[in-house]
């Protein structure tokens, strides 16, 4: 059964310190809910990260994967999540070895963070590939979290694998909504981000 409101603002508050407002919540429940894929547009500094881990609380074996497009913002996640005692990793270049991966598809880690060159592009057989196509891997997946969403539209011509983006959903072992955060969407963008992810 879904958490309600009331559950989702205790747990958040005693795990994170934090009381969610009510858009925060149903952020929550609309990802734990898992039928549709998820846009969620608010401010900067407005609390949208805090909605990434929140499903987490109510999955006890749930992965969340965000696909970030800075680094930086990956490593600042991780580090944050490492001091409330959820195991994250963050891949990039030089720590997308074929060990860290085998971790992730042995389910060591709850929160797992990669730019889309790497979540997307990956070979046959390799790296993210094969955690897409790895049922056991995917069953446990809340979200697919298409961090900082604009620039999915944004930044599609400079990174061509954002206009990739949607090739996820041919080759992931299983259905699995994607949550698309952003402070700036205009309709356009919106438009723009929801034809390029095919929702």
């Amino acid at each position: 059964a879904l958490p309600t409101i009331a559950e989702i603002r205790a747990r958040t508050l005693e795990k994170f310190g934090r009381r969610p407002c009510l858009w925060q919540c149903n952020a929550t429940l609309a990802q734990l809910r898992g039928d549709k894929d998820v846009v969620c547009i608010s401010g900067t500094g407005s609390g949208k990260t805090l909605t990434f881990w929140m499903p987490l609380l109510f999955r006890p074996d749930g992965i969340q994967v965000i696909i970030s497009p800075l680094n930086i913002l990956g490593t600042q996640n991780t580090e944050q999540l490492a001091r409330l005692g959820i195991p994250a990793f963050a891949f990039r270049g030089e720590t997308a070895t074929a060990e860290n991966f085998q971790a992730a598809e042995d389910l060591q880690f709850r929160v797992l963070v990669a730019g889309p060159e790497l979540a997307v592009r990956s070979s046959p057989g390799s790296g993210f590939d094969r955690l897409w196509r790895n049922d056991r891997f995917m069953e446990k997946v809340i979200s697919i979290i298409w961090d900082e969403g604009h620039c999915v539209s944004a930044w599609g011509h400079f990174r061509e694998d954002y206009l990739c983006a949607a090739r996820l959903r041919h080759i992931m072992s299983r259905v699995v909504r994607f949550y698309v955060p952003s402070a700036t969407l205009p309709e356009h963008v919106l438009v723009d981000v929801m034809s390029i992810l095919q929702m």
